[in-house]
Parts: structure tokens; C-alpha cells; sequence
């Protein structure tokens, strides 16, 4: 385990500040990541960089140079295979290990940190089945340092990559400056997400960010008429990235305001119909539990969800019956903004 001292901690810093940042020289524990190195996630990263190495995309060449298995590219180990997941929250295994940036961060109290340098020195290869654990440390802090961008401390980190046999595949050194204090108000935790800046930006204190206590919604407890609660989302232009991403549709109107604007004559990107089929499917089961079996859902696109609205979504019972020996209800489902309805939506449940 690598241990070192700080040769320099800001001495105007609270007592309990400065022991923590001492106690981040020693090496942390090497924390697995949420998921094993796959190719799907290989060829997104290929896709993303038009990268044709057949190290990383033809598992026969791997093989005939030596690898058990397609290979990482070692870029794309040190996010897509290691970054914890926003949501949900914490992760079924257990509080997951924050990048040691966000931490120094919130110790010396500079909202805004930027990465100045980074140095890798590459190990073992990682291929696809294996799952990489992270351990890392915090290396020195600079004195207050006066910048172009702005006042504050300049600090190193390093983190270390290991596979499952603790072989090391990777060794990173960054270099960061924080800046800032005084001049930006950012969430203390966002709401529970890994990074302060994505919940500022998503808005995650809006969204409620947490699991429902999920419960089991009988039949026999539904009347027509029923309403279901209201459900807010706020669409920020990076939630339409992470859509994006997620729902793998890379049309522009989704993810570039300027095409929007020009070519789709919107206000700015808007969500698409996965999303909002995704948004129809969450919100039902938040309400009738994750035993009521979703039979049929409708949406009509009649407008656009776009960036800067919420995206507000309400529902009410309008028949409750049974059919071929299941119990089920119809629901009607409006998908609104603060302008009004955009998206009606019906949908039929099958209860308990």
C-alpha cells in the first residue's frame, strides 16, 4: 500500500479538513468496478473514435497474438469500465468509491476543479470478462496559486487500475486545479450522485433521486377515476446527451440545438420516443410496484419535450376490469411541460 506525507496542507483549513486530506495519501482500497469489461461497451468506444484496431474488434486476431479474449482500449478503461453508475443509487453492493478529485474538492472548498495534466503508464492488457478494481491516493497540494481561470489550489492524484488477479493494467497521474470559492453555489451532494457538477446540471435535487419504497398495488384496491401521483422530471441539455447515449439514438435533433433549432424548427434538442416510453413504464411501476405486469402502452407524439422544460406527467384510471382470468386497469397517462399537454399516453396493467 503506497503511503506518502504532504509536504504542504492549507493550514487556514478546519482541523478535521486537514486530517482528512493527510489520510488521503495512504493508498485506498481497491473498490471493483459496476461492471466487467464487454464488448459491447468495446465497440460504443470503437464506434465513438472510429477506432479499427482488431485488438479490440476481432476476438480471432486477439487470440492469434496471445489474448484470451478481445482487448480494452486502454483510453476507455479509465470511464467506461470503471466509472460508477449515477443512478441507482447506492449501487446493490454497496456504497461504490467517488474519484478522490471530488473529495479534495469539497476538503479545501473550491467548487469548480479542472484537470490540468494526466500521465498513464500502461501495465497488463484488459480484456473483455475481466472487471478492473480501483484503488487511489492523494499525492501533494500545491500553496494558493493565482491562475488565468481563477484563485485556488493546484493538487496530484493517483489512482491504480488492477484486474481481478491484481495484476496492474493501469497507473494514472493527474494533475488538478480548484478554483472558484466564494463565486459558485453547487449542491453539498446533489442529491446523491457521484458528481456535484452532473446533479447541478441534471437537476437531480428536482427529480426526488431515490428508489421508491416500491409496494405491491392490488386490484382490488384501484377505482376508476383513481389519479395517480405527479411525476417531475427536469430535461436539461445533459439529460438529452445521457438519452442519447443510453437509448443509443444519435439523431441530431436529440442531442445538437443547432440542427433542433434549424432543421426540426424546435426550441432547442428534445427527448425521443424511447424516453418517453421509458418515463411511461417507470412511472406506472412506481405506482403499482414492480410485480404489475405492464400489458400495453400508446404514446402520441403531439409535441416536443424539450431542454430547459420539466417534464411533467400525471395519470388517472378511467376502467377497471378483468379479462381472460387477469385483473386489469386502463390508465390514461398526460406527458405535459408548463405549457401544457404534449404527449398523451394510455396504457393497460395487469394487478395483482
Amino acid at each position: 500500500m503506497t503511503v506518502a506525507h504532504l509536504q504542504y496542507v492549507p493550514d487556514y483549513l478546519p482541523e478535521t479538513n486537514q486530517r482528512r486530506l493527510e489520510e488521503l495519501t495512504v493508498e485506498s482500497e481497491s473498490v471493483p468496478a459496476p461492471l466487467e469489461i464487454n464488448e459491447y461497451l468495446i465497440r460504443h468506444w470503437c464506434e465513438t473514435l472510429e477506432d479499427g484496431n482488431p485488438l479490440y474488434l476481432d476476438e480471432a486476431y486477439a487470440r492469434e497474438r496471445g489474448h484470451d479474449a478481445r482487448v480494452a482500449p486502454f483510453g476507455s478503461i479509465m470511464t467506461a469500465f470503471t466509472m460508477q453508475f449515477r443512478w441507482p443509487w447506492p449501487p446493490s453492493e454497496g456504497e461504490p468509491q467517488r474519484h478522490i478529485h471530488y473529495e479534495v474538492k469539497e476538503l479545501l472548498d473550491l467548487p469548480i476543479g479542472i484537470i490540468s495534466n494526466i500521465e498513464v503508464e500502461t501495465g497488463v492488457r484488459a480484456r473483455v470478462g475481466d472487471r478492473i478494481s480501483v484503488s487511489q491516493r492523494l499525492v501533494s497540494i500545491s500553496p494558493w496559486k493565482k491562475t488565468r481561470v481563477g484563485e485556488g489550489h493546484f493538487w496530484v492524484m493517483e489512482r491504480y487500475y488492477r484486474n481481478q488477479d491484481r495484476e496492474l493494467v493501469i497507473t494514472e497521474k493527474m494533475d488538478a486545479f480548484g478554483y472558484g470559492r466564494g463565486e459558485v453555489d453547487l449542491p453539498a451532494d446533489g442529491g446523491g450522485g457521484w458528481s456535484p457538477a452532473v446533479e447541478d446540471v441534471l437537476q437531480g435535487e428536482k427529480t426526488g433521486y431515490s428508489v421508491p419504497e416500491y409496494r405491491t398495488l392490488a386490484w382490488a384496491d384501484v377505482s376508476e377515476g383513481q389519479e395517480l401521483p405527479e411525476l417531475r422530471m427536469p430535461i436539461t441539455f445533459s439529460r438529452c446527451v445521457y438519452l442519447a447515449s443510453a437509448t443509443r439514438d444519435f439523431s441530431p435533433q436529440h442531442s445538437n440545438s443547432k440542427y433542433a433549432q434549424e432543421r426540426s424548427r424546435t426550441r432547442d434538442v428534445f427527448v425521443n420516443t424511447p424516453f418517453n416510453l421509458g418515463m411511461v413504464d417507470r412511472y406506472l411501476i412506481d405506482w403499482a410496484g414492480p410485480e404489475a405486469e405492464i400489458k400495453k402502452i400508446r404514446v402520441s407524439m403531439r409535441g416536443n419535450v424539450c431542454a430547459g422544460d420539466d417534464m411533467i406527467m400525471t395519470g388517472r384510471v378511467t376502467k377497471r376490469y378483468e379479462q381472460e382470468g387477469e385483473r386489469l386497469v386502463d390508465v390514461e397517462v398526460i406527458i405535459a411541460t408548463e405549457e401544457g399537454p404534449v404527449t398523451p399516453c394510455s396504457a393497460t396493467v395487469a394487478l395483482a
